[in-house]
């Protein structure tokens, strides 16, 4: 065999580097005895020779990525110079004698790849900049597809992509010739969770046939994510297999489509997915950090094809090894996974849908420690091993079974207490897992946990007070920025001081919260005891007419806008014209125009899905304020109307019901309902300065993406969405110079994931791989009546704000989950349905306000109903049947 190309396996850690990084990683894991397909590798000094035949000097690249004016003409120019060149005799002669040993041994083709020597770096992996071919058959096709990888070089997002790192080894290209195999089932695996960066998980992605189909995107392959430690499957999604891409004999890939039997069902078989989580393990502790997994199974035997490390902005520290010998000490028992209860009915009203890395990292560090400091802060044990928070295919959902260990801690509150004010289900379940005792200790610290909590609640508002003062203060300081002109240190420190304020403000946010649901509970056990089976009517009348509260201020203020429009000819036929106007500046100059300005000055930071950092606010994208606008001018009864009189009759109502009770029981409820009211209120308050805080989060990432994107233009807009927070200030401090790879691979992942099916909003262990919820035989959904009421109307089912012009008056709104940015249209709608949320939600909260009916948690809705259809809500009961 000719010198230039080596067998994989005979490479030496010393002469690894000149043959370029995929090609090292795979001879590492060769002659560790790992089963990598027969390859052979074509030495970088191949591609220098061949540059040199081929180019003139000012064409080479280490001197043409040296010249930063560079036009695209010229690499062109040196990219076909490249391709027309003819290959090397000795060349040739080694591919020939390559193809002749893989024959011996059956091989009829080969795959082609390149191998750049700054390539398959943990910060800079450089995917998909340089090319690969499949299934090559014959000396002249492998010697054309040699040349390919070597003209790969010369592209313009390689050469700014190398300049922004300084890495001129870009130049340097190695060549593998790999066996290309029949494979039955193939795919991708990351040892680490790439969207979350959770380290703990594995994900895996499989399709029938080679893994072209799931590296291009042209399927939805199959998805597992795996517990490394314990095996256990936390996620299992089918995906929509339809098509396989095949070797052919005489060269080339052939696509057919799998037979629907097939492409319906899982395509790995549990052995294999054993083999895969081993073959994890064994390779991180190989290369001691995480690793993205090309792999193939043919004959039932698992190969790997490619181990790039999976590209990281901060590099985590490695951790110890744990001692799992004679004397370690043992980890407490923890719920087994299989058992456990995951719910995202509450959090999935404020951030439905999947959440993006920047969010994920903000908001489960936010929620973990949040919850950690209100249990402690009640008295509580918590264990630091259990997770509160997990991700299911990119959605933020809660540990119910956890939080419920915790929460029995405190005599009388269980399950069955609690969770239905959060919309809670799996009840029976969550209370027959529960452990016996354990309240003892919670007893003993009682006279100082009240003591204290007394203190807290007291002071609370004066501590509200005091925070608001400073924190419109802060605001001010921060919004007085030009994030433009700010060097990088300055918009690093001003996120350090967004993320410290939101922590202010969220600490505050929890302490009211625990007050409302301390006087929640007494109260609704009151009712129970005093009027049965109505006292949960009654609470939710009871919890209505909240006058000033914040969460409904934004649709009466935009009701108020309306009627302006009423007076103002102008702004009203631009409002009312055939083409519904989308921005503020499309109206002519004039009163309604200034009062929007004034709405967003006050309102601009809400939207729809607020949690999620990387949705524009309402002050950026303003179409559904002028959607809503338009519809009250439309329908002018609205427009009289009294946004707070049916919430206030109900009310009043709710009140003449406690006359049938004596004097002290009547006393007793009032005193709880003000404490309750007062703190709902609070809850409501702090619950907007998050939002306003989270739009700051939005302020600065935006910025960040600005300057990124003048840095690496392939990272996209939006880049900074894509990072973790840790990452965003790495990327800020200077510590990394490329995160384009990082960022578009995590792109394709939450594209992936908003694609996948949404897992139920409560399940057990793991996810069905699909949604089975479906109607009653009459065809009706059951929820949580959350507003009181009934009503009937024709079914408006709105997924996107955008949509919010086809909302007629009178309709019932179908969403998946309503928070306060929908809630401008709740004042036209007749009821409300929402597929997640409690009770104690702040669309709850709005729909009381206005008196509108609303059942939530009604799993399947934006499904199983249909917009035209006619419907009656029970927002009592929680029903929903057609009509």
């Amino acid at each position: 065999m000719s010198t230039l190309f080596r067998p994989i396996d005979a490479i030496l850690p010393r002469a690894a580097r000149a043959y370029g990084g995929k090609v090292a990683n795979l001879a590492s894991l060769a002659r560790s005895g790992f089963p990598v397909p027969r390859s052979y590798a074509l030495a970088s000094q191949a591609a220098r020779q061949h540059y040199a035949r081929a180019l003139p000097p000012a064409l080479l690249p280490d001197r043409l990525f040296a010249d930063k004016a560079c036009p695209p003409e010229r690499i062109e120019e040196a990219r076909l110079r490249v391709l027309e060149t003819p290959i090397a005799d000795d060349v040739l002669a080694g591919v020939e004698s390559v193809l002749a040993e893989l024959a011996v041994a059956g091989v009829s083709g080969v795959a082609v790849r390149s191998s750049s020597l700054a390539e398959d770096q943990e910060t800079a992996a450089a995917a998909g900049l340089h090319e690969s071919y499949l299934q090559v058959c014959g000396a002249d096709a492998v010697s054309h597809a040699i040349r390919q990888c070597w003209a790969s070089v010369y592209q313009e997002r390689v050469v700014s992509y190398a300049q922004r790192l300084g890495a001129l080894e870009f130049h340097a290209m190695g060549v593998l010739l790999q066996a290309t195999l029949p494979a039955t089932v193939s795919g991708v695996m990351f040892t680490m969770n790439p969207l979350t960066g959770d380290d703990t998980e594995a994900v895996i992605d499989a399709a029938y046939g080679l893994g072209t189909v799931v590296t291009e995107g042209v399927i939805m392959p199959d998805t597992y994510r795996v517990d490394k430690e314990s095996g256990w499957v936390r996620d299992r999604v089918v995906g929509d297999k339809r098509l396989r891409d095949d070797p052919q004999a005489s060269g080339g890939l052939v696509r057919t489509e799998v037979p629907e039997v097939l492409a319906s069902r899982l395509c790995l078989p549990e052995h294999q997915l054993g083999q895969l989580l081993e073959l994890a393990h064994r390779i991180e502790r190989h290369f001691g950090d995480a690793r993205d997994i090309e792999w193939a199974v043919t004959d039932d035997i698992l190969y790997v094809l490619q181990a790039r490390p999976v590209t990281r902005v901060v590099k985590k520290p490695k951790r110890p090894a744990r001692n799992r010998g004679r004397g370690r000490k043992a980890r407490p028992n923890t719920t087994d996974p299989v058992q456990v209860v995951w719910s995202n009915i509450n959090v999935g009203e404020a951030l439905p849908g999947v959440a993006t890395p920047l969010t994920w990292s903000v908001l489960s560090a936010f929620s973990e420690v949040g919850f950690r400091s209100a249990f402690r802060g009640l008295g509580c044990r918590v264990s630091r091993h259990e997770r509160l928070v997990g991700n299911f295919r990119g959605r933020i959902y809660l540990n119910l079974t956890e939080l419920s260990r915790i929460v029995s801690q405190v005599p009388g509150l269980r399950p069955s207490v609690v969770l239905p004010l959060g919309g809670g289900t799996e009840i029976e379940r969550l209370e027959e897992g529960l452990p016996q005792g354990g309240q003892l200790g919670f007893l003993l610290r009682l006279p100082q946990t009240l003591a204290r909590l007394s203190m807290e609640h007291l002071r609370l508002q004066g501590r509200v007070e005091h925070f608001e003062r400073g924190f419109e203060a802060e605001l001010a300081r921060m919004r007085g920025f030009d994030l433009r002109v700010l060097p990088s240190a300055a918009l690093d420190a001003t996120l350090s001081d967004v993320h410290r304020l939101l922590n202010e403000t969220g600490e505050l946010m929890l302490t009211a919260y625990g007050g409302l649901l301390a006087s929640l509970l007494p109260l609704r056990k009151v009712l129970d005891a005093a009027f049965g089976l109505r006292a949960e009517p009654l609470l939710q009348d009871f919890l209505s007419a909240l006058t000033g509260v914040e969460s409904a201020s934004p649709a009466s203020a935009l009701l108020q806008v309306a009627r302006t429009a009423q007076h103002d000819g102008p702004a009203r036929a631009v409002l009312q014209g055939d083409v519904a106007p989308t921005q503020i500046e499309q109206l002519p100059e004039g009163p309604v125009r200034e009062a929007l300005r004034v709405f967003l000055r006050d309102f601009g930071h809400r939207a729809v899905r607020e949690a999620e950092i990387a949705e524009p606010r309402w002050r950026e994208a303003p179409g559904l304020l002028l959607a809503t606008v338009r519809l009250h001018l439309n329908e002018p009864t609205l427009l009289g109307m009294d946004p707070a009189e049916r919430a206030r009759l109900r009310y009043e109502q709710a009140e003449a019901d406690l006359l049938s009770l004596n004097l002290a029981a009547r006393y007793g409820i009032r005193v709880l309902l003000m404490i309750t009211r007062h703190y709902m209120r609070l809850r409501e308050r702090l619950r907007g300065r998050v939002t306003q805080v989270l739009g700051l989060f939005r302020w600065v990432a935006l910025d960040a993406s600005r300057r990124l994107r003048v840095r690496e233009p392939e990272c996209g807009s939006d880049a900074t969405f894509f990072l973790h927070l840790s990452e965003l200030h790495a990327v800020l401090r200077g510590e990394v110079s490329t995160v384009a790879p990082l960022v578009q691979r995590r792109r394709e992942q939450y594209r992936r994931d908003q694609a996948l099916p949404a897992p139920p909003s409560t399940f057990v262990g793991y996810p069905r791989p699909v949604d089975q919820v479906e109607a009653a035989d009459d065809g009706s959904l059951q929820g949580i009546g959350a507003s009181g009421g009934s009503a009937e109307g024709r079914v408006c089912v709105l997924r996107d704000p955008a949509d919010a012009s086809e909302v007629q008056p009178g309709d019932v709104l179908v969403v998946p989950a309503a928070d306060v940015g929908f809630s401008p249209l709740f004042l036209a709608a007749a009821a409300l349905v929402t597929e997640s949320g409690g009770p104690l939600s702040h669309a709850c909260v709005v729909a009381r306000e206005y008196g509108v009916p609303a059942a939530v948690s009604v799993q399947g809705a934006t499904r199983l109903l249909r917009t035209g259809q006619r419907v009656r809500v029970d927002g009592d009961s929680g029903l929903v049947v057609p009509l």
